[in-house]
């Protein structure tokens, strides 16, 4: 994984192209340059705290995946996971739960207590990608997403608790050995 910055906009602006399937199911238009500007831009208006940070995930040299995370909103020890999207030819082969795996034990190192993120009503399967990571539905809200309103769930995660059923699911399989 590398951090993404403002030079890798091009990069970045073709691999939203190749998403587009994922970015008008969400947004409501094909990804692309636009998207990619959005996505290493500033914080939101309505975002009061916390610092943005975009990694892409690589093969080869190539774009393979973009997570997005915010530390520090609303509270110090809150993350919030913006996006983690991955090319369409390897989606459902693993590589987002390793990434998730992978950011999750970043966060806990920087003594998160909380990530949360949004998924919107019409991404079941980004719901049930999230719950098997550990994350809950906190709330049903009406994300705002290119000024329209559309259900969603806003998911949480307690890492102390994600922790610790790590440990126990640990132990049940060494008193199985």
């Amino acid at each position: 994984m590398v951090e993404l910055q403002e030079r890798d906009q091009s990069r970045l602006a073709t691999f939203c192209r190749r998403c587009s399937d994922f970015f008008e199911m969400v947004g409501g238009q094909p990804g692309g340059p636009t998207t990619a500007a959005e996505i290493l831009g500033p914080l939101p208006e309505n975002v009061t705290s916390g610092t943005k940070r975009v990694f892409g995930i690589e093969r080869s040299g190539e774009l393979i995946g973009v997570a997005e995370l915010l530390d520090g909103f609303p509270g110090p020890k809150d993350w919030y996971v913006g996006l983690l999207v991955l090319l369409p030819d390897v989606r459902k082969g693993g590589i987002g739960t390793d990434v998730w795996v992978g950011l999750r034990e970043w966060i806990q190192e920087r003594e998160a207590a909380v990530v949360r993120l949004v998924v919107q009503k019409q991404n079941a399967a980004a719901r049930t990608f999230w719950e098997r990571q550990g994350f809950t539905v906190e709330k049903e809200i009406v994300g705002q997403v290119a000024r329209v309103g559309r259900p969603a769930w806003r998911m949480l995660l307690h890492l102390a608790g994600a922790a610790q059923r790590s440990v126990e699911r640990a132990g049940g399989l060494l008193g199985r050995c």
